[in-house]
């Protein structure tokens, strides 16, 4: 009876605090082990009910695992097939060895390539259906692939629709076209992979004239072109993927006085004409005055730095990637030191409009500068009616708006809407009352601008400018009022981010980041700033808001760090931070071509270059004494 007692005291534990007496345990080592097990099997010749047939040689098996392993024999074992019941079976379309291989890796999920056998193991494996065999055989060949048998790997990834291989061949010729355009091999690829090639965005090449270059050597031998042994008078299709307007002008001249009169004469003279209207080029942009890049990056221009920064010495500014982890920097003849510009990105230009010049003191600016990221070059546009600090600018309907401000002697309530196609600004709708210090945004067409500062008075109004009636309407007010800060439009809604108030009776950082709903016309509150963001840069890529510097004031000093909003998870995330500390920047993201970016150093390729700089200047007056 004891026992019994006992077993039923064991039998019915139970949890006192109620808690869930059930769990599960899980073997990180069993798959593992299971696999072992049937390789143990296969070795030591044990339960083989199975026996596949290939060139006319067994190799014994056991079903059961070669039907899990893929479709193929999934089908073939339990899909009511005559093999269902056979204990020999013929595999045709397969070597033997390519066989062995793949039984090796459904064994011990190892597989063994070499040159020798990597082709033959591919075609088993598209017939057998082993989708990681078949990435492995691509990343093989790809690993192998160079000039020499680049034809013979793109034929077998059209014979058995190897879009992944097709896709690394394709990516090969993108890096390596000026040297692969060269050889014979170019020559026998299909015309339509070769133009897709050379019409591509992600071409890798530092100038256009390489591309034109290129389209020629797959009509004519790299000797001939050279020697300018070649019939431009003909129709030759590869040429239609080059894009003239890129190429450098004094090039095109040269080709336009070659040329009789053909249609790439006429291709030629439309290019030429595109350099000389230098002014109007971004409202003539086509496909094919497009970068060749897929580089989207942050430029940094302007703003306030410590003193003694290498950036405050120079005309340079910054430019970031993800890719890079690091912010680099570019120089550009007649770039222009100033701090909280306007800044307006249209058609892949840059402008940067009115702001401080703050030199000496500050003073507010009517000039305005076109920056054009695919040759790293400035040019100045027409000047604003009205000295512009403080303002916002936003790109509406290919227009560029300026918004309010001050001129350091009155606050503006006045909009200037500045036209490319004549290089002109114009008053429309001024807003119902003067604002400076505020942010603004585009969303569905309209302008959205908040808060700011109307005298000593921080504001949390939000206005909106609807172009096609011409006017500003309120809209529901932002939960705190701030000045200084930063906005931006992502996937429907408007973020408020960073700035400062007085709330509290002294000036210190809003951390509280509001979201803006047109649709609702009502203002919800986020993920707070970790930390404050006055007068910061705002830019955004893909989903994410990077806010740029600034100044804080409850820290009392200009800032480095740099945050990331993640509008999809309301998160926010550490940025690459800045060499120096800086507020009032200017930021926005373009397109930047190849050869611009290889002209951005990192700060100390930047700080190295100034040290020999100084050093050769030293020597040179040593040399004079």
């Amino acid at each position: 009876m004891a026992e019994d007692g006992e077993l039923n005291q064991i039998g019915s534990l139970t949890a006192s605090s109620g808690q869930c007496v059930r769990q599960t345990y899980r073997s990180c080592a069993h798959s593992r082990s299971l696999l072992d097990g049937l390789l143990g099997l296969r070795q030591g010749g044990i339960l083989f009910d199975v026996v596949l047939l290939v060139e006319a040689r067994p190799i014994k098996a056991h079903r059961i695992l070669l039907a899990a392993s893929c479709e193929y024999f999934r089908g073939m074992f339990a899909g009511g097939l005559r093999e269902t019941h056979l204990t020999e079976i013929p595999v045709h379309g397969v070597t033997y060895t390519a066989m062995t291989k793949l039984l090796d890796f459904i064994y011990t999920s190892e597989l063994e390539l070499d040159l020798d056998t990597v082709q033959e193991v591919l075609v088993a494996a598209t017939l057998i259906q082993i989708e990681d065999v078949i990435g492995f055989c691509c990343d093989f060949l790809f690993s192998w692939l160079d000039d020499s048998n680049i034809l013979e790997v793109d034929k077998l990834a059209d014979m058995f629709g190897l879009q992944q291989l097709g896709d690394k061949v394709h990516s090969y010729i993108l890096r390596n076209i000026q040297t692969f355009s060269r050889t014979e091999v170019y020559r026998q690829l299909p015309p339509e992979k070769v133009f897709s090639v050379l019409n591509s965005d992600k071409l890798e090449v530092s100038s256009e004239n390489e591309v034109y270059e290129a389209a020629l050597h797959y009509h004519y031998k790299p000797e001939q072109v050279e020697t300018d042994h070649v019939s431009l008078q003909e129709n030759l299709r590869m040429l239609e993927a080059v894009r003239f307007c890129l190429m450098d002008k004094q090039v095109l001249q040269r080709l336009f006085g070659r040329l009789n009169q053909c249609p790439l004469k006429d291709l030629v003279s439309s290019a030429l004409r595109y350099h000389e209207q230098e002014l109007w080029q971004p409202v003539l942009q086509c496909p094919l005055t497009q970068p060749r890049s897929s580089y989207k990056c942050i430029l940094c221009f302007g703003g306030m730095f410590s003193s003694g920064s290498l950036t405050e010495n120079e005309d340079l500014f910054q430019v970031y990637h993800p890719s890079w982890g690091e912010w680099r920097t570019l120089v550009a003849g007649q770039a222009h030191r100033m701090s909280n510009q306007g800044i307006a990105v249209l058609n892949n230009f840059v402008y940067l409009i009115g702001g401080d010049k703050n030199t000496s003191g500050f003073r507010a600016e009517t000039r305005c500068w076109r920056y054009d990221p695919r040759h790293n070059r400035w040019c100045s546009i027409k000047a604003l009616q009205q000295q512009h600090a403080d303002h916002c600018v936003c790109v509406l309907d290919g227009h560029i708006y300026a918004i309010g401000g001050r001129d350091y002697s009155n606050e503006l309530e006045c909009v200037e809407r500045y036209d490319p196609y004549t290089n002109t600004w114009e008053y429309v709708s001024a807003l119902s009352k003067e604002v400076y210090a505020h942010a603004g945004a585009v969303l569905d067409g309209k302008i959205y601008i908040t808060c700011g500062r109307r005298g000593m008075a921080y504001l949390r109004e939000t206005h909106c400018y609807d172009p096609q009636h011409n006017q500003w309407v309120d809209c529901a007010e932002s939960p705190v009022e701030r000045a200084w800060h930063g906005m931006a439009a992502v996937n429907g809604r408007v973020y408020v981010i960073g700035g400062s108030n007085d709330e509290q009776g002294y000036r210190r950082d809003v951390l509280k980041v509001a979201c803006y709903s047109p649709g609702a016309n009502s203002w919800s509150v986020v993920s707070p700033l970790q930390a404050g963001h006055g007068e910061p840069g705002v830019a955004v890529l893909g989903s994410r808001i990077y806010i740029l510097g600034g100044r804080s004031h409850d820290k009392g000093n200009r800032m480095k760090y740099v945050h990331v909003y993640n509008t999809e998870e309301d998160l926010w995330e550490i940025g690459t931070a800045f060499k120096d500390r800086i507020s009032g920047l200017a930021a926005g993201v373009v397109l930047l071509s190849r050869a611009v970016i290889d002209q951005a150093k990192t700060w100390e390729q930047r700080t190295k270059s100034s040290w020999e700089e100084a050093d050769l200047d030293n020597s040179e007056d040593s040399s004079d004494d």
